[in-house]
């Protein structure tokens, strides 16, 4: 196998594993309960970014295709950052737990009906980013696997573009 066919394995593998965050991400607010913290609902923005970047760089090749996995890298350690800080939140607020900022990305639509309203609560926040951080999944804090999942990312596209980079040179 070549470089540049690994260099596309691996950003195929970010793609899968972004869109696989943003199911389990999704599976938590709606079928379990979870509310989502503004802090949250960026860092959703950042795997939504690395997902439609890194799929982006497919239809180019060369400079553009390695300038854009390491945008993507970028937006995953941006990922990282708000998961860390997101955490330390947790950390410092153990005792009390305030509410952080609302946001909400996108209105609800009255002609999507239901399915507006779910697209829209989708990518806002309302929660305590302390409370939301403190959440675990398989006995790990969700900001951990956050985490790691952007940090990742943000490794794996590094490789994939020094790797696409290895083949033109």
């Amino acid at each position: 196998m070549t470089a540049s066919r690994y260099a596309s394995w691996l950003a195929a593998l970010v793609i899968l594993a972004g869109i696989l965050a943003f199911s389990l991400v999704l599976w938590l607010q709606f079928a379990q309960g979870e509310q989502p913290c503004s802090i949250c609902v960026y860092q959703r923005l950042a795997d939504l970014a690395v997902i439609v970047i890194v799929t982006m760089g497919f239809f180019w090749k060369g400079t553009v295709r390695r300038g854009l996995w390491i945008l993507a890298a970028l937006y995953a350690l941006l990922g990282a950052a708000l998961a860390g800080w997101q955490w330390h939140l947790t950390q410092m607020a153990a005792d009390q737990i305030e509410t952080c900022s609302s946001v909400q990305v996108f209105q609800s639509s009255p002609a999507l009906g239901g399915l507006g309203n779910d697209f829209a609560s989708t990518l806002s926040g309302h929660g305590s980013c302390a409370l939301a951080g403190s959440k675990s999944l398989a006995g790990w804090p969700i900001t951990h696997w956050s985490m790691v999942f952007f940090l990742g990312c943000a490794v794996l596209l590094l490789v994939a573009q020094w790797l696409s980079r290895r083949v033109q040179t």
